[in-house]
């Protein structure tokens, strides 16, 4: 609900602001005849570092609200409709923002003002635009939405991670009969309580770019799809593998993320690429390499996780074998 509240409302809001504009040509036109570098990639934005911004998308699978659907469902058609339309919401709920944010660097007043005049503050720009184009119910509604939407995607992970923690740590290492049911869920609210306090104390350090940071945040979650992808569905990934690319992903991403000075390099590039293609690559050699160095899974292990076909289940479709020269059948 959250989410198409946050899209019908930024639609509308896109089409008054464009109306306001003169339509989206004219919008567009008055960019293009006062910054033309705005409606261009040029030299800001390279065409390998264009390319591998595709990295960042399959950080969405590893979202601790999605992650869960990895481990929980019986087959990947449960959530198949999730992973298919989450891009497609995205391209509504970008679009229009960016367009935006690109008509905003010409948008005038009637009496020739900018309306979004140089040396505002970044980040402001949608927040005028809406305010200054179309009318405060609009506005309040599309700042409803975003909340909404921010949050309920904050809860889901938050519960997520806190079901995570109490059933593949504490059960798991403590024991499933270590600690009852209320127990767990106060462990479980502790350590979202922990979560969320050293997140606000990050928050609190000195201020990066959102754009940015959520880049690196995405970065990192990237380079753990090649290990859920072979964890899933292939057989002779191995445990030592697994550990090997958890630690060869957070080493190479500490490190880039050390050289762009912790975030503040914004364009930060390695080898002309964003680094997240350096650290999926890393994760994907590594888990690849070291797997098929160690020993394979027992068979016991591969009959746990890759339960065998029944047969009896799905027979095979007979066909009718190819008539002799005499027209009969074998």
């Amino acid at each position: 609900f959250q989410t198409a509240v946050f899209m019908l409302t930024g639609l509308l809001a896109f089409w008054l602001i464009s109306s306001k504009q003169g339509g989206l040509d004219a919008a567009s036109r008055q960019v293009f005849e006062s910054h033309p570098e705005r409606l261009m990639r040029a030299d800001s934005v390279t065409q390998l570092q264009f390319f591998t911004y595709f990295f960042i998308p399959l950080s969405v699978g590893m979202f601790p609200h999605v992650f869960q659907h990895w481990l929980t469902a019986r087959s990947a058609k449960a959530f198949r409709l999730s992973i298919v339309m989450h891009p497609i919401f995205i391209l509504i709920v970008w679009t229009p923002c960016v367009l935006i944010g690109v008509w905003a660097t010409s948008a005038a007043l009637p009496d020739g003002s900018l309306i979004v005049p140089p040396g505002s503050p970044r980040n402001t720009e949608l927040a005028t635009m809406v305010h200054t184009l179309t009318t405060p119910v609009i506005g309040g509604l599309l700042g409803a939405g975003i909340l909404a939407a921010i949050m309920s995607s904050l809860d889901s992970q938050f519960f997520c991670l806190g079901t995570m923690f109490t059933t593949d740590i504490v059960a798991h290492y403590f024991g499933e009969d270590r600690f009852g049911d209320r127990r767990r869920v106060l462990l479980g609210r502790i350590f979202i309580v922990a979560i969320v306090a050293i997140t606000y104390l990050l928050s609190l350090t000195e201020p990066r770019q959102v754009f940015p940071v959520g880049v690196w945040c995405f970065t990192g979650f990237a380079g753990l799809f090649p290990l859920v992808c072979a964890a899933l569905y292939w057989r002779r990934c191995t445990k030592a593998g697994a550990i090997a690319s958890i630690a060869a992903t957070a080493g190479a991403w500490a490190l880039l993320f050390r050289a762009s000075g912790y975030g503040v390099d914004g364009s930060y590039l390695f080898l002309g690429m964003l680094p997240v293609a350096t650290v999926f690559t890393v994760s994907l050699l590594t888990l690849v390499g070291i797997s098929l160095v160690t020993a394979a899974p027992s068979e016991a292990t591969l009959h746990k996780f890759f339960p065998p076909v029944n047969i009896a289940a799905h027979p095979p479709i007979e066909t009718a074998a190819p008539a002799t020269d005499q027209g009969e059948r074998p």
